[in-house]
């Protein structure tokens, strides 16, 4: 049976802050997590709060968020913690479920079948920050591994707005297009304007 002390003064929402004391249970190893970063749900649309639903809030486009989802899984003991970067920057954890414009929440630690553990946390952000083209949103989850504190890493990268590509490019055509016309009409009246001139002029000599 092995024992040891980790002192947490970073993630009191599991922990507390001080010290734990583990006893590791005989036949587990300590085993570092493996970290994922999913994509947000294509579906996904922005949140309601239950007041916004009874009122019969609409929708507000400019208000469309969108959640990335980091899972640490396989991991034993349970000290760990979970920070998130956009394009380096730490994002300050804060109420998922309230108006922030980037939010965060993580759940608990909680025990596999196979002893071993799993954590999950949210990230969500405006809808404008996911299709930033390269935008990098990262997941950090911290392993107290007995002796000290490692990090694992995972991340994705922000898409382009295909709908707004699309809407940009109809655009650019629609004005092209209009361009064209203009272009044509105009030649199709100076040579209506020359026929015309030519008749007339032509209609003078006959007349002298």
């Amino acid at each position: 049976m092995k024992v040891f002390l980790h002192c947490d003064n970073a993630n009191e929402a599991y922990f507390g802050k001080g010290t734990k004391l583990t006893v590791l249970e005989p036949g587990l190893n300590i085993t570092e997590p493996t970290v994922t970063v999913l994509r947000p749900s294509p579906k996904e649309c922005k949140y309601r709060s239950p007041k916004d639903k009874r009122q019969g809030k609409e929708r507000d486009e400019r208000e469309e968020k969108k959640t990335i989802v980091c899972v640490a899984s396989g991991f034993y003991p349970d000290h760990v913690g979970v920070t998130w970067k956009i394009d380096g920057d730490e994002i300050v954890v804060k109420d998922l479920y309230k108006d922030e414009t980037t939010s965060v929440a993580t759940g608990s630690v909680a025990l596999q079948e196979d002893k071993y553990y799993n954590i999950t946390s949210r990230l969500r952000v405006p809808a404008k920050d996911w299709f930033t083209f390269e935008k990098k949103f990262t997941c950090t989850v911290s392993f107290f591994n007995g002796t000290h504190t490692e990090h694992y890493s995972d991340s994705i990268y922000g898409v382009k707005d295909k709908a707004r590509e699309k809407y940009l490019r109809i655009t650019q055509t629609a004005k092209f297009s209009y361009g064209v016309f203009i272009i044509k009409s105009s030649a199709y009246g100076a040579f209506v304007a020359f026929l015309v001139w030519r008749l007339q002029r032509s209609a003078r000599k006959h007349n002298d």
